[in-house]
């Protein structure tokens, strides 16, 4: 199927089109890459890109807190340290560590968020 077009919209297209070779030309020639060439209808060239800089504030200023969490627990007791061993350790429910105690669940629940304050406190969180 032949279009008829004006001289003026042929010589435009084949301008564009010798710019474009050109452009291309000089990108191999130079050495260029693009990750907008990787780029297909079901790929995004950019995809492939992964930030590996590592968030060392970020790590550094979670040593740091734990540190002081390491700290903090030293100061409790011996009976605050093995139930928040209990809980956050050994992953025992507040129900199993109020049977083995003899205690409601309440009550452990209580002492939990005593301690958890009073390390909030020790931390100056």
């Amino acid at each position: 199927m032949l279009v008829e077009v004006s001289e003026d919209a042929y010589k435009a297209f084949y301008k564009d089109k010798r710019r474009q070779k050109y452009l291309n030309e000089r990108s191999n020639d130079n050495g260029d890459f693009s990750y907008d060439m990787l780029a297909t209808d079901e790929f995004n060239g950019e995809d492939i890109l992964v930030d590996t800089v590592a968030d060392t504030a970020g790590q550094a200023e979670k040593r740091i807190l734990l540190d002081k969490l390491r700290q903090g627990i030293i100061l409790l007791s011996d009976s605050e340290q093995q139930l928040l061993h209990q809980l956050f350790d050994q992953q025992l429910s507040e129900r199993a560590i109020a049977d083995m105690y003899g205690v409601s669940q309440v009550a452990i629940h209580k002492q939990k968020a005593r301690i958890l304050a009073k390390l909030k406190k020790l931390l100056k969180i």
